[in-house]
This record gives structure tokens, sequence and C-alpha cells, in this order.
């Protein structure tokens, strides 16, 4: 079980990310993996299309400072009525930009697969 980056979802298997982490960048120049459920991953594409801004100090998933950041809207589970809340996280285009790659990755092997 892991637990998704934007949400905190505990799942088993969660959508691998390929972000450009600026606190390790220089262990990892190529980037870093962060795991972002499927429910996540569909709003990060869902908020690409929108591009809606939003006041943050830096990117939830990379952690970059002083670029412009874009809204996303997530739904958060807990354990009373409603069972889940809503929630905005900020993203950065480079993350919306790995988002998409893991959609049409993920995509494409749905097609090779002859189970799905």
């Amino acid at each position: 079980m892991a637990d998704c980056e934007l949400c905190g979802v505990a799942r088993p298997t969660l959508c691998p990310v390929k972000v450009k982490d600026s606190s390790v960048i220089a262990a990892y120049p190529g980037g870093t993996w962060k795991g972002i459920s499927e429910e996540c991953l569909n709003r990060c594409h869902e908020a690409n299309i929108e591009r809606v801004p939003i006041k943050a100090k830096k990117c939830d998933l990379c952690g970059t400072r002083n670029v412009p950041l874009f809204q996303v809207k997530i739904q958060i589970p807990i354990f009373q009525e409603p069972y889940q809340r809503d929630a905005n996280r900020a993203l950065c285009e480079s993350c919306f930009d790995a988002c998409e790659d893991t959609i049409k990755r993920r995509e494409a092997e749905k097609q090779e697969s002859p189970h799905h």
C-alpha cells in the first residue's frame, strides 16, 4: 500500500508520475517518481484543461517556488458524513505535463494489454 501524494489515500497501486523535484534535483537530475491515485490523476487532467490560477507558495508535487501555479480540486476521504471533503492543491505547469505523460502511458498500456 502506498499513499497518494495529493489526497493521502492509501491504495495498493498508484499511477507513477515523474516530476522534477527541486529539492533533490542534484541527486536525481532526471526527476523523481511520485505516486498519485487514478482519481487524482483524472482531476489533474481536468484542471490542466481549465487552468485556474491559484495563490500558493509552492507546487504540491515538486515543491517548485516562484512559478505560475494552478488549482486542482481533489476530494479527501474522511470517516464522517459526507465521507469526503473538497480541497485545493496547487500544481505547476511541469507537473501538469508529467501527469499528461502518465495518462498517455496508461492509455497505451491499456490498449496493449489483452486483459482490459
